[in-house]
């Protein structure tokens, strides 16, 4: 049976014939605030042909023929996360709060993860997971990016690993491995893959993810079960198949309802932002929750010698947990047992090189721009190319920003600023934005 068919099964000739339509037009792009970088108004001062997101707060639509964000200063200095505006949705109705320890269980390339650290205001812990090594790289990055530090990036089969962590997670976001038919407008080449043969594949493999979300999640919690892919066979089919199996389980319904999403009469509570509908690419989502009531874990801080708290005082990180790990020091908002994990960031990679006390970039785009120096336009220009320049400062390693965005790290030396920008991210930009 072919796309358009099936399509009309589901949803109606009407539904499909519209929705068919939306596939045929150009994509969005979107984007969400790190608020406690660029603020709302600057923002929309700076670039007045933005607009709101109906429900997510500090993101926007934009153009990007109009303005190219993701290959801005402010980007790369992690000010805003492109992302979907129908994929915002998912960390936006799982409802993070503050207290929660959250399992993002298929993460990359990290977008989800970021989004629940900005609702979650950089508390609580987001534990944060791919199965692919390379692609838990590109999401720790994008968290390193943004300065978050309630996040534990890794890179693990949770199928061999899962029972090690039974009724954990206050909260898992399962953005489930899916045929991939909302992102027809974006990948062409995901259309032309495209069978019913291979969503009845992904739907095995997401049923065994549900079944281990299940075991992890502590009595009272709720998982957000959500695809990118149109088809019931991934969406609807899966839950219904989780209920029956789960009984301790039932559909939560979102927190809101708007003419824009779309309910199935097969599964109402469920939630598609069709395109047709919904001004974004397309998802789904159900929340589930488990019988019974939260109960907060209270885990023992993690042990750190004592030569390192001066440096963890200097940058007001010595009330979190701290964990040595790679031969580096990072830091995080709570304490979580990361034996059986494949760790590569466990929040902030606080120190680098501790034999000589080396701070890491992570550090720097974490901390607040009060713990920093002030560079102007000049400076910041030869900063970011990777060049020296004078300062007045006192020798050691000092934080840089401008405009109250953290950039990195200088290492001051007879009145010479010493370059510890990454070699990676180093550019001369034709503008800085200095207008914020």
């Amino acid at each position: 049976m072919d796309f358009e068919t099936l399509l009309q099964n589901q949803y109606g000739d009407k539904e499909a014939s519209a929705l068919l339509s939306a596939l045929e037009e150009e994509r969005t792009h979107s984007l969400v605030l790190n608020d406690k970088k660029i603020k709302d108004q600057d923002f929309e001062a700076t670039y007045p042909n933005v607009r709101k997101h109906p429900f997510v707060p500090h993101a926007y639509y934009y153009d990007p023929k109009e303005y190219d964000f993701g290959k801005s200063f402010l980007y790369d200095v992690g000010a805003f996360s492109i992302q979907d505006a129908s994929a915002m949705m998912v960390p936006y109705l799982l409802d993070p709060q503050k207290e929660d320890v959250i399992l993002d269980f298929c993460a990359a390339p990290g977008g989800k993860s970021v989004l629940l650290s900005l609702l979650k205001d950089d508390q609580g812990l987001i534990v944060s997971n791919d199965l692919s090594y390379p692609r838990a790289k590109i999401l720790s990055a994008a968290i390193e990016r943004m300065g978050r530090g309630n996040v534990l990036a890794c890179a693990n089969d949770f199928s061999l690993i899962y029972k090690n962590y039974r009724e954990t997670f206050d909260k898992i976001l399962l953005d489930a491995p899916c045929s991939g038919t909302a992102m027809f407008r974006k990948n062409e080449q995901a259309k032309k893959e495209w069978s019913i043969a291979k969503s009845l594949k992904f739907s095995l493999f997401q049923k065994e993810l549900l079944d281990e979300a299940a075991y992890m999640l502590k009595p009272g919690g709720v998982i957000a079960y959500s695809t990118c892919s149109f088809m019931k066979e991934e969406n609807e089919d899966v839950v219904l198949s989780f209920l029956e199996k789960h009984p301790d389980f039932h559909v939560l319904e979102a927190s809101i309802d708007d003419p824009s999403f779309y309910h199935s009469p097969v599964l109402k509570e469920g939630i598609h932002f069709l395109p047709n509908r919904f001004e974004g690419e397309g998802q789904y989502i159900c929340l589930l929750k488990k019988d019974g009531s939260i109960e907060r874990s209270t885990s023992p801080s993690f042990r750190v010698e004592k030569k390192y708290l001066p440096f963890l005082k200097e940058y007001g990180l010595e009330n979190r947990e701290t964990l040595l790990l790679h031969d580096s020091l990072y830091s995080a908002t709570l304490p979580f047992p990361v034996s059986k994990l494949n760790v590569l960031r466990y929040g902030v990679k606080a120190i680098d090189d501790l034999k000589l006390m080396i701070p890491d970039h992570a550090l720097a785009r974490y901390l607040d721009p009060s713990y920093s120096l002030s560079l102007n336009e000049k400076e910041t220009r030869a900063y970011v190319r990777g060049e020296t320049f004078q300062i007045d400062a006192e020798d050691g390693f000092h934080v840089v920003s401008h405009q109250g965005l953290t950039l990195g790290w200088i290492k001051a030396v007879k009145g010479i600023a010493k370059n510890h920008y990454p070699k990676g991210l180093r550019h001369d930009y034709l503008v800085l934005n200095s207008s914020l």
